[in-house]
């Protein structure tokens, strides 16, 4: 549903900035190219970015590709005086898509992250280390020649399982999917630097914050009214992106997001939202892939000592196995 909510607001977008597409069967195209980019079943056609042209009086280009990483890790003890589990076995999973359609000065680019990993053991049985669900999509006109744009900005973030907290006897439900759900749109200026690698969205936003899950002891960890599936936020917000590779094989690719709510009563309580990775090419098949999350939340209240207050979060994972790009 939220998805669909996205897409409907770029298509808005669209429409508003009055850009005429020939036929309807190009939208068709379009929509039915970026359902499929969404669902993950984009299929890659060779080991290089796929670039397609169709020429009429403006031309048009289809920019997309990915990546996908499958790492395995096991390790135990026994007899070991530092101490140990006496078995543990680790899984996770990365995947990277996105397309980017650009025709004359507009810009279209979508870009989805969808990462999943668990960790079996002894001690613990098998828990969770990475789930994360996350869909950006802007759509923007260049302003002449400059290195700005206009235009909007989506995003949206979830998880795919139930998140536990661990630390008493018996582990208790703190997040499902859906919950949260964070759905936001953002109407403002780009720039983009030069060669694309370094881009920067500022403006007012719109933000909801979704706990669908019931029963609903969930909404009270998010700040979402009990009863109630969404809490709306709204202010002003900056994204800043960065993609490129650093040396060669190894590229960096960044997203920090900040928001501010105008409609709280400490609108200088920043939320925050920084995701980074690392992807090392040994060769065709085989890569490193280290991915480093920081995510601050005022209205995130399950930390401290009685689980009742905000906290910074952070998360890491470094997997060595599989890993092809297309």
């Amino acid at each position: 549903m939220i998805l669909k909510i996205i897409f409907a607001s770029t298509i808005a977008a669209y429409k508003f900035y009055q850009l005429e597409l020939q036929t309807m069967r190009k939208l068709i195209l379009t929509a039915l190219y970026t359902s499929a980019c969404i669902g993950l079943t984009a299929q890659p056609t060779s080991s290089t970015t796929r670039t397609t042209t169709v020429t009429n009086k403006t031309t048009s280009q289809w920019k997309r590709g990915g990546m996908v990483s499958v790492s395995l890790s096991q390790g135990g003890t026994r007899n070991w005086a530092p101490g140990g589990d006496r078995f543990t076995l680790a899984a996770n999973g990365f995947l990277n898509l996105y397309a980017n359609h650009t025709k004359g000065n507009l810009h279209w680019d979508n870009m989805l992250d969808a990462n999943f990993g668990f960790l079996n053991s002894n001690k613990f049985g098998i828990v969770k280390n990475d789930d994360k669900l996350d869909f950006v999509s802007r759509l923007t006109r260049q302003i002449g020649t400059t290195s700005f744009r206009y235009g909007a900005w989506g995003n949206f973030r979830t998880q795919f399982a139930d998140g536990y907290d661990y630390d008493g006897d018996i582990p208790k439900r703190i997040s499902a999917f859906l919950a949260p759900g964070i759905a936001s749109v953002s109407l403002g200026v780009d720039y983009y630097g030069k060669g694309g690698a370094f881009n920067l969205h500022v403006g007012p936003h719109a933000r909801w914050i979704i706990v669908a899950n019931r029963p609903y002891e969930l909404a009270a960890n998010y700040n979402v009214q009990p009863n109630r599936e969404v809490k709306i936020e709204a202010g002003a917000m900056a994204s800043v992106g960065y993609n490129k590779e650093i040396i060669p094989n190894v590229t960096y690719r960044s997203r920090l997001d900040v928001f501010s709510d105008g409609l709280d009563h400490h609108p200088g309580n920043v939320d925050i939202f920084w995701t980074n990775m690392f992807h090392l090419k040994v060769n065709r098949y085989l890569g490193v892939v280290y991915n480093f999350d920081l995510q601050y939340d005022d209205d995130t209240q399950i930390f401290g000592y009685e689980k009742s207050s905000p906290g910074t979060q952070l998360k890491s994972i470094l997997g060595v196995g599989l890993s092809v790009k297309f």
